[in-house]
């Protein structure tokens, strides 16, 4: 529908200005979303979607599946049982018309533009605006991209919804030896070793021109190098190394052990045992590997873990590391309140290194006052060394115990600076009257259970959708975590945001 008086055309969600190439969307979140040009979905259905992405690990393959086969057809319990209802199947087919000029099934891709509009529209709705997309786009995967990286940019730091989150688990007030009221506050960080696709060059941050691609458009020339990490050298014809010996040896033994992978597959497949690629719950070595660490001893290249090759090897032998197919970022790093509220979410490129972590920390946490008395980390007692080696103040407040698992597990005695400065007994604010634990200090091991159930949906994703996904799932779950902590009586609150940024409030 189109008016001559303002020169706009009306469509179902939204109307396009005459001289304007921008899809403005009416206000509030419309029943039925039209995902496509000619595919809409019910918010209701796509609400469903969302819930069973945060709470049931469901990819949009499986959204889609699930809808097609249950909820497609009016009689699909019927429909699914032929024999178990065979007196009235016949009937029930005349429910379904076969003669139908467009399709009652659900894509992937459907399933994903709708959640990822439908999740915008929710957004624009909360703050009181409208969403603007651009309308001549060649498809909506494109359309959408600009709105989802605004939002991204919005979420990093402090953009959550339930950041200045409190309650009874989190937040605690007590008497101190002069009679004053303090308060007391903890948060926790963990790394999660998912990741998305990423350029081959150590720690580069620059996006990938496609999927497809290894390198980022800057880095593009050393796609003719050699594998091998810091090998100067271009690869030969045919192959992924140089002509070094070594190199090539390298080289058979990473495909070696693809081919065997995949002999191995083939082998469960004929038994009859099925491997779906719909849901892959760890990388597959010989597909996408990020890197190899060979040591070259007489006998030719062994394979060792990557995570337990950061020193020299005591045999003598030759260490070899090389990246063969594409590269993803190193992980995931959450902060977050002891009760399990996700405060902040940071991509790590190229190892969790203390410098990282201490600049997400500051990024979550930017204010004097709005850093916690206690910070939780696993790698305390290094972060904390960092931070007095380049006289970094901005935490000297807050004390840095290591959680209790990890201190009496993984942290020797006689690393003095972290029996010193990160031994959870030595802050016997932490203790309650009771004897116990004020925090829950493992609430990141916890939680990581919850996380990493999505390293298979967002393993390759495109890096502008995996990070909306990753702070939408967050939000959905730390909502109905507040209603969980609210339903067992801990008084779950918001504290003023003028309290945590009174500079940014006056100004």
């Amino acid at each position: 529908m189109g008016s001559v008086v303002c020169h706009r055309r009306y469509h179902h969600n939204y109307y396009v200005h005459k001289e304007s190439s921008l899809r403005t969307y009416y206000g509030g979140v419309p029943d039925v979303v039209q995902v496509a040009q000619h595919f809409f979905i019910e918010s209701a259905l796509l609400e469903l979607f969302s819930n069973c992405m945060a709470f049931g690990w469901l990819s949009g393959t499986n959204c889609a599946r699930i809808y097609n086969e249950a909820l497609s057809s009016p009689h699909s319990n019927i429909l699914n049982n032929k024999l178990a209802f065979s007196a009235i199947y016949h009937n029930s087919r005349h429910f379904t018309p076969e003669d139908w000029s467009v399709t009652r099934l659900i894509r992937k891709e459907d399933t994903m533009n709708g959640f990822f509009l439908y999740s915008l529209l929710l957004d624009k709705a909360e703050q009181g605006s409208v969403l603007i997309l651009p309308h001549d786009e060649a498809s909506q995967r494109d359309r959408l991209q600009p709105a989802l990286a605004e939002r991204n940019s919005a979420m990093e730091g402090t953009g959550q919804e339930c950041y200045a989150h409190a309650c009874d688990l989190c937040f605690h007030i007590f008497e101190n030896e002069n009679g004053q009221l303090m308060k007391i506050q903890a948060a926790a960080c963990d790394g999660n070793t998912i990741g998305h696709r990423s350029c081959k060059v150590h720690n580069c941050k620059n996006p990938l021109p496609s999927l497809r691609h290894h390198f980022c458009p800057a880095h593009q020339h050393l796609r003719l190098k050699c594998a091998v990490v810091d090998c100067p050298s271009d690869h030969a014809l045919g192959h992924r190394t140089c002509d070094d010996p070594d190199h090539r040896a390298l080289e058979t033994a990473y495909f070696r052990r693809g081919n065997a992978m995949f002999q191995l597959r083939a082998r469960l497949k004929k038994a009859g045992v099925a491997v779906p690629n719909d849901s892959v719950p760890v990388r597959d070595a010989s597909e996408d590997d990020d890197e190899v660490v060979f040591e070259m001893g007489p006998s030719g290249p062994i394979e060792l873990d990557v995570d337990d090759c950061d020193g020299k090897p005591e045999t003598g032998n030759r260490r070899l590391r090389a990246i063969f197919e594409g590269r993803w970022t190193h992980n995931e790093q959450l902060i977050m309140r002891p009760c399990g509220v996700i405060l902040s979410r940071a991509t790590l490129f190229g190892s969790e290194a203390v410098s990282a972590v201490n600049t997400f920390a500051k990024a979550t946490f930017p204010t004097p006052e709005s850093t916690p008395e206690f910070f939780i980390f696993d790698n305390n007692c290094k972060l904390d060394a960092h931070q007095r080696a380049i006289n970094d103040k901005h935490f000297e407040n807050t004390g840095k115990p290591v959680d209790v698992f990890h201190f009496r597990c993984k942290h020797k005695l006689t690393d003095l600076h972290c029996q010193r400065y990160c031994n959870p007994a030595a802050f016997p604010e932490m203790i309650g009257p009771d004897g116990k634990w004020r925090f829950n200090t493992s609430i990141c091991e916890q939680t990581n259970v919850w996380f990493g159930g999505y390293i298979a949906m967002v393993r390759d994703m495109e890096v502008t959708r995996y990070n909306f996904f990753l702070d939408e799932m967050i939000k959905r779950r730390n909502r109905y975590v507040v209603s969980e902590l609210r339903a067992k009586g801990y008084a779950p609150w918001t504290i003023p945001m003028k309290a945590i940024f009174p500079t940014a409030m006056r100004a």
